[in-house]
């Protein structure tokens, strides 16, 4: 059901993620980022569209009730391999456990993205998920190419500790899909979004 526009004072993005924000810069509008503190249950769905949506919607959510009168975007991403969905690792040796299973394999890079939009008492009136997936060939990587990734600085705050950017992209050999949805916010999905809750024309 397409939204009913309705006037929103802010726009706020629920992520502490910097690549997210110069993502969202492209669209041209003046937003605001808070972080959300939201809980991802891995298991909420076994339909990994369905997970992706889910997480999306619980980000943005999370966070309304602080901002009244406000547009909030969530987006969540998260990596799937041989079936199994595979999140943030716990430590370096979950960081290379999880980048050894990807070696050589095609892995499917999943992200939700959210709109919610809130009265001028912090309720939600109505609310859009969409979610892509864009599919990443990984070369056969060797132990040192392994460590590489695994102690990168952010190696534990993303999705199978792994990024296109940096040394990340160097071990894919072909992207069947939306290069920015791998970094986090597919862009090509999020305009229309707002565009359907008045803010873009």
């Amino acid at each position: 059901m397409k939204p009913t526009p309705v006037k929103a004072s802010r726009i706020i993005l629920a992520t502490q993620s910097t690549a997210r924000c110069e993502l969202m810069k492209k669209l041209s509008v003046t937003f605001e980022t808070c972080v959300s503190g939201y809980h991802e249950d891995m298991n909420a769905y076994k339909s990994s569209w369905r997970l992706a949506q889910f997480l999306a919607l619980g980000k943005a959510r999370y966070v309304a009730k602080k901002f009244p009168s406000s547009l909030i975007i969530g987006a969540d991403t998260f990596i799937t391999c041989d079936g199994g969905k595979i999140g943030k690792p716990t430590s370096i040796t979950d960081a290379k456990r999880i980048i050894r299973s990807m070696s050589g394999r095609v892995i499917g890079v999943y992200s939700g993205v959210a709109v919610v939009q809130t009265n001028s008492k912090g309720e939600v009136i109505q609310e859009e998920a969409q979610y892509a997936l864009t599919r990443l060939h990984i070369k056969k990587m060797n132990a040192q190419e392994v460590d590489l990734l695994a102690y990168q600085k952010n190696a534990l705050k993303i999705s199978g500790a792994f990024s296109i950017e940096g040394e990340g992209g160097k071990m894919i050999t072909k992207i069947d899909g939306d290069y920015d949805n791998v970094i986090g916010l597919p862009l090509f999905l999020l305009g229309p979004m707002l565009r359907r809750f008045g803010v873009m024309r």
